[in-house]
Parts: C-alpha cells; structure tokens; sequence
C-alpha cells in the first residue's frame, strides 16, 4: 500500500485524481502524447468569478470554461495556479488522458442513472524507476437533491465514483460529490476507504458560493 499510496498522494488534486490513461493489450501510452480535447456535450462550468468558500477554509476562485475546449473548466488555487477540471470533476494530465476523459463524457448532459467506467495507470515522477499502477474508475450519477446554501435550497446532482487499485487491495475508495446544477460548483465532497487506508483527499462542503453580478 505504501507505493500506492504514495501515487495518489502526489496525484490527487481536489479529491480528484490526474491519471495517464492505459491503452489495451500490454501497450503503455507515451509520455509525449497529448492530451484529448474531445468535445463533451452539457458541461456546465461555474462562472467567470464564481467564489466557493469551503468548511476547510479554502476560498475556491473559478475562472469559467477553457475557450479552447468548453468542456473543461478552470479553477484559480489559493497559490495562484490555474487547475483544469474536465467535466468540473476529473484533473487534466499532461500525459495521454484520451481514455478517461471519454468516459466521463458520458455522464454530460448529467441525468440520473448515467454511468460510466475506466481503466488507466497512474505514473508519478517521484518514483525513481517509473512504474505504472493500474486503476478501474467508474463514476454513476445517483440522483438528484437539495443543499441549503445562502439561505436558499439549490438543486444538485449527487454523483458516487469508484476508484480501485488493480494490484493493492488497500487502495479502494468510495467517493461522493454534490454537484450545483445551476452553476457546475461542487458543493460537497466526501471519501471513504473500504479496507481503512489512509485518505488521499479531505471532505468538504462550501459554506459560502459568491456569484458574478450577484450582491
């Protein structure tokens, strides 16, 4: 588990994983190809200005959608850097993706029931001797709900993912996002480990959402 766990540590971003997607066969995909731009249909990103303040203190900026591809939305971090986020939920990896970002196209437009699953490795720099850690994703839009936020009771979409180690039974997690469906904001998250390992991700929920042209 300590390898393993090491890779999600470093590749986990918003309780959301950046992944190098496995081709078929015994194929691994080259480090120089790049990442698919595909388009995807019914994205919804916040906002340009969109300002989510969460219960563990982070103040989220949102930048709206890539205009070189709509179906990833940008994140502005507490330091300064820019996250993309395909979809609003899944990180962008400047290694070939090609394969996880279409599969979770077809989640969009989001509707209840949709679901879909992957399977990629996951590749950090920081290992000496590269190695690469086979995943199976899988991601269900479960319903909708309410979240009582401003004084006001939003619309969601509840969306559950699965994220399993092919090699480490540790590595099994189970994870829930609230996703706005006005504004593409994810207004909760939450993960839990079904064997008891170690988090790689926080729970949160936004306290406070501030809307461009909104007092």
């Amino acid at each position: 588990m300590a390898k393993t766990g090491a890779i999600l540590l470093v590749l986990g971003a918003v309780g959301l994983l950046a992944g190098c997607a496995q081709t078929t066969g015994a194929q691994r995909p080259s480090a120089q190809a790049p990442t698919s731009t595909a388009p995807i249909a019914g994205v919804v990103c916040p906002p340009d200005g969109t300002v989510a303040v969460r219960n563990d203190v982070l103040r989220v900026r949102y930048a709206g959608a890539d205009p070189a591809d709509p179906a990833t939305c940008l994140l502005r971090n507490p330091d300064g850097s820019t996250q993309r986020l395909v979809g609003g939920l899944i990180s962008t990896h400047p290694v070939n993706d090609a394969e996880r970002r279409a599969a979770i196209a077809g989640l969009f437009p989001m509707a209840v029931g949709k679901t879909t699953q992957v399977s990629y490795s996951l590749v950090s720099a920081l290992v000496p001797h590269p190695q690469f850690f086979p995943f199976e994703e899988s991601f269900r839009v479960s319903g909708e709900g309410r979240f009582d936020l401003n004084g006001a009771n939003r619309p969601t979409w509840v969306v559950d993912s699965v994220l399993r180690s092919q090699i480490d039974p540790q590595a099994n997690y189970d994870m829930r996002y609230v996703v706005d469906q006005q504004t593409g904001v994810v207004l909760a998250f939450n993960m839990t480990s079904r064997t008891g390992a170690n988090l790689f991700a926080r729970p949160y929920r936004v306290t406070e959402l501030e809307l461009p042209g909104q007092p």
